[in-house]
């Protein structure tokens, strides 16, 4: 059995008034904090396995290291932030409804890089996964604390049938706060042809392995 000390729980940051509504924000320049329900329901998560977590890893985005804290309180964990883990960059739709960046996305395709942006669907989830990646480096149990996009990958990559593909760069909405526990092997298997499955050009690799 793998030890817990060797567990990644990867959580996507609680409410905000954008994720509510549905509005993408993928600029670190724009700050949209937790709303008051996300942070009441990072209070009210009562979670045994809270109490054994030994350092956390968030995105630079003030959501994720809020809903770090208020779900650690006065636990003494080590916060440090990877920009590896920042939400998408939306470009032109940043601050509009996701159905029009949506919209776009289902005619350019995931290798398009949309107007006013530095990266593709495909960029972006490469190098989320990195970020994960990497957090294998830091001591566990860890809490990884991201956002909707890389909650959605992961959550494909773990149900989806052994070698199947994505056909296309749309899936389910993460859910808040819900954790995907992965223990570093499991990790670091889900990684290993995350690439191919995906469809990336770039090949996130397991740290250390």
């Amino acid at each position: 059995m793998t030890s817990a000390t060797h567990t990644t729980y990867l959580v996507r940051h609680a409410r905000t008034a954008y994720s509510a509504r549905h509005v993408v924000n993928g600029s670190v320049k724009v700050d949209v904090p937790l709303d008051a329900e996300g942070t009441a329901s990072c209070h009210a998560l009562s979670a045994p396995w809270l109490d054994t977590v030994a350092s956390c890893v968030t995105s630079g985005f003030t959501r994720t290291r809020q809903t770090a804290h208020a779900l650690l309180g006065d636990r003494h964990v080590v916060l440090r932030s990877d920009h590896r883990l920042d939400e998408i960059d939306y470009g032109i739709f940043e601050g509009g409804p996701w159905t029009r960046y949506g919209n776009w996305l289902a005619e350019a395709g995931r290798d398009a890089t949309p107007p006013g942006a530095g990266e593709s669907w495909s960029g972006a989830v490469a190098r989320m996964l990195s970020g994960l990646s990497a957090c294998l480096e830091v001591p566990g149990p860890r809490l990884v604390v991201g956002h909707g996009l890389l909650g959605s990958v992961v959550r494909w990559l773990m149900t989806a049938p052994p070698g199947e593909r994505l056909a296309q760069p749309f899936l389910p909405e993460a859910p808040c706060l819900e954790p995907v526990v992965l223990d570093d092997d499991e990790l670091t298997r889900l990684l290993s042809d995350a690439g191919e499955r995906l469809g990336l050009a770039a090949v996130p690799e397991a740290a250390g392995r």
